[in-house]
């Protein structure tokens, strides 16, 4: 059986542009954990547990959000990129209250997006393409994950303001690509 390629969309490509700016934007907990530990807020032994917190909290959001994805659509995934944006000013905190904030909000963001955006992607692209489209998406997410890390690796000791700056230009970016894909998809109901 031969089978006929098409083209990923454009809300698809869109939708990828703005998952990949927010994993840009949401670091990886290595990098969280590093900052808390370091700077004396947590010591390394109770890490785990707050990682374990964090990890409770995604899968609550996975869940949550997927329902809701079910019932009222896509845009369950527009708070997304705020929930990006708050993250480093929080997670990178001089006090212990904020930064348990930031964990549960990358938390919260980590679960959308390990699970509730790929529901998008199957939306976006007729079903014979959907397996090159996760392959393309999940490749995008990935690299972005790999610069995101480097990236609040190398700025967040010495230029936290600018981290800070970044993200949220990313996270822009992210809303101003994801509205679009989110309407064309409403709109032709693909």
């Amino acid at each position: 059986e031969q089978h006929h390629h098409e083209p990923l969309t454009r809300s698809f490509r869109l939708f990828a542009i703005s998952c990949s700016a927010s994993t840009l934007g949401l670091m990886t907990f290595g990098v969280i954990s590093f900052a808390f530990v370091e700077s004396g807020l947590v010591a390394a032994a109770w890490a785990p547990v707050v990682y374990a917190g964090a990890m409770a909290v995604e899968a609550v959001a996975a869940l949550g959000t997927g329902w809701i994805y079910d019932r009222a659509g896509a845009r369950v995934l527009y708070p997304l990129p705020f929930l990006v944006a708050a993250v480093p000013a929080l997670a990178f905190a001089q006090r212990l209250g904020p930064v348990l904030l930031g964990v549960a909000l990358w938390g919260l963001a980590y679960g959308v997006q390990d699970s509730t955006v790929k529901a998008l992607v199957a939306d976006l692209v007729p079903q014979r393409s959907l397996a090159t489209a996760y392959g393309v998406f999940a490749a995008a997410q990935g690299g972005a994950a790999l610069v995101g890390g480097a990236l609040a690796g190398a700025l967040y000791a010495d230029h936290l303001g600018l981290l800070v700056a970044v993200v949220g230009v990313l996270q822009l970016v992210s809303l101003a690509t994801l509205v679009p894909a989110v309407r064309h998809r409403d709109r032709f109901g693909t």
